[in-house]
């Protein structure tokens, strides 16, 4: 049966982004295999032998298991709270408790630094999370962690950064779950107290969302980068490691790239393998999460919110805890040391608009963010359109063939950012150096990590459709793309805008990539400019106010993207962003 040209373009589309999304990683590797010497496996093997890798095993297991039980102890309550009462406000509650998720990491990471510096907040009460004195030394003696005041900074921006996953995975299914299962659960012997209701009948029904949660917290921990390198300098976990060795790996030069080129080889193996394991339980858990329970529409379910009981005290303080980095971050951009201690000063904000100690301005930086950004979202939105329609035509006829493609549309998700910008560091600038003249190389990395949200975005409400609508329009006469734009995209306006923004605010704060990619240079975007000055010594009065004034910008510029596209949200959305 021959194929139609709509057909012929999907398939070209799909095998294009299969080419995309492995070639640069299968050039990666067979460049760092003809530079190393050892083998993967002894170099494993050896990895707590080596003065770069000592440690990092252990750390990067470690922060991303405490991070997500951190996450959930938070999270599930905010969930509950959120989810079981109609809250004034509520949409803007929901939407102001997930916006960190698409907060730039690295803005973050200046956010905690801003919280627990000398002179932030929790030194006045005696909690000094840089050095575990104070109040937390006696913890650090307890614990054994060398630097667990660190560890316990880390582990608090992880989970303030993650909290969104719980609240999206659940606030929508304990929302408008039919109220009528509980009423029956108290009326029988085993249901009648709080306890047994949250056992037999809450626990089973959410365990899938907070298992789903859980194991995204988990990979978004394991991959973090910014969070680590700031807020941990004395650590390093797999990312860290794989940016350090980076400026050498690949390098067929006698005694400079071999060593850096066999451990990015061995810890991206046990990083791929760890995130496969991860994104094949979470899909597992999704199944489990799509089973049909009697929902209500949103709102139906909810009762009136006990405003003066301990649940308003509770949200308060969560929205307390969400916003107290952002307003020390916007605060410190303000203070600037001198021999009288800290003084309210604009000097920040003018050395990053001037570049001074930087090797680019503020205002160079953000334009590059925008080019990349707005290149990001031309490339990314059709393709993942397109993988998205072509997933959903092949589910009824061809399922095997329809889940290949979606794994396919996936398998960035399964890289971190390190390795997709190691994928075209060493992958295609080394094989190819000419590349290194092309300004759009950054933006690979963005359109490789976007477009799998833009498929995640996209396929549900593509699902959601009335296949009946376009058939009718056909027998009348309407061809593929009269249908496309006079049904499909106006049905899908406000998926496709969820989209679009998701996609700029990611490409706006992405680092790792870039970091990996353009590091310094005329090329810098905002996110690297920021950890540029954050990891610069500390000496200079201004670098840090002006790293701090920079993560302001970032943090308005992605804060006012999100809260925006808010209400174009499909209310029949759940737990998508």
């Amino acid at each position: 049966m021959r194929m139609r040209p709509s057909d012929r373009g999907l398939a070209l589309l799909v095998l294009l982004w299969t080419l995309a999304a492995t070639l640069p990683l299968y050039l990666a590797w067979g460049q760092l295999s003809l530079v190393s010497e050892a083998s993967v496996f002894d170099t494993i093997l050896n990895l707590e032998s080596r003065f770069q890798t000592k440690g990092a095993l252990r750390f990067t297991f470690l922060e991303a298991a405490l991070s997500t039980l951190l996450t959930i102890l938070l999270g599930v309550p905010l969930a509950w709270t959120l989810g079981r009462w109609r809250w004034p406000a509520r949409r803007f509650l929901r939407a102001f408790f997930t916006a960190p998720f698409v907060m730039p990491s690295v803005v973050v990471a200046a956010g905690f630094l801003a919280l627990v510096d000398s002179d932030g907040p929790l030194m006045v009460l005696g909690i000094d999370l840089r050095t575990g004195t104070g109040v937390v030394g006696a913890f650090s003696t307890a614990s054994g962690w060398s630097n667990s005041g660190q560890m316990i900074a880390l582990l608090l921006a992880h989970a303030w950064f993650n909290l969104a996953l719980i609240v999206r995975f659940c606030e929508p299914l304990l929302s408008s779950l039919d109220p009528s299962l509980e009423e029956a659960a108290r009326l029988l012997p085993q249901g009648r107290s709080r306890v047994a209701r949250l056992k037999r009948l809450w626990a089973p029904l959410l365990w899938p969302s907070v298992a789903a949660a859980a194991v995204l917290t988990f990979i978004f921990s394991f991959t973090s980068f910014a969070l680590v390198k700031s807020l941990t300098p004395n650590s390093r976990n797999i990312e860290v490691v794989l940016a350090n060795q980076a400026d050498w790996a690949g390098i067929n030069i006698a005694s400079l790239g071999q060593t850096p080129s066999e451990i990015v080889m061995a810890l991206s193996l046990i990083q791929l393998v760890t995130m496969v394991a991860a994104l094949a339980l979470l899909s597992a858990l999704q199944a489990k999460r799509s089973r049909r329970l009697p929902l209500l529409s949103d709102e139906a379910a909810l009762k009136p919110a006990p405003l003066r009981t301990w649940r308003s005290v509770h949200l308060a303080l969560m929205a307390l805890f969400t916003l107290s980095p952002l307003l020390m971050l916007a605060l410190a951009s303000f203070q600037v040391r001198d021999a009288g201690g800290m003084a309210f000063s604009f000097a920040g904000w003018q050395a990053a608009f001037d570049g001074t100690g930087a090797d680019s301005t503020l205002s160079e930086a953000l334009t590059n963010s925008v080019k990349y950004a707005i290149l990001t979202m031309t490339v990314a939105l059709p393709t993942g359109y397109g993988l998205a329609h072509t997933i959903h035509r092949l589910e009824a006829t061809r399922p095997r063939l329809a889940s290949l493609i979606d794994i396919l549309a996936m398998l960035p998700l399964a890289l971190s950012a390190v390795m997709v910008g190691l994928g075209v560091l060493i992958g295609l600038l080394r094989t190819e150096p000419d590349l290194l003249t092309r300004w759009w190389i950054p933006a690979f990395g963005h359109i490789m990590l976007t477009t799998p949200f833009v498929v995640r975005i996209l396929l549900p409400a593509i699902r959601r459709l009335d296949p009946d609508l376009e058939s009718a329009s056909a027998l009348l006469g309407a061809g593929p793309l009269r249908r496309l734009i006079s049904i499909r995209l106006p049905l899908l306006r406000g998926s496709l805008i969820v989209a679009a923004s998701f996609v700029l605010a990611i490409s706006f704060g992405e680092f790792g990539a870039s970091w990996v990619v353009v590091r310094f240079g005329e090329w810098s975007t905002l996110p690297v400019l920021i950890g540029e000055r954050l990891s610069r010594p500390g000496w200079d009065p201004l670098m840090r106010p002006a790293a701090y004034a920079s993560s302001t910008a970032l943090l308005f510029l992605t804060m006012a993207l999100f809260m925006a596209v808010e209400r174009f949200r499909p209310d029949g959305a759940r737990s998508e962003f």
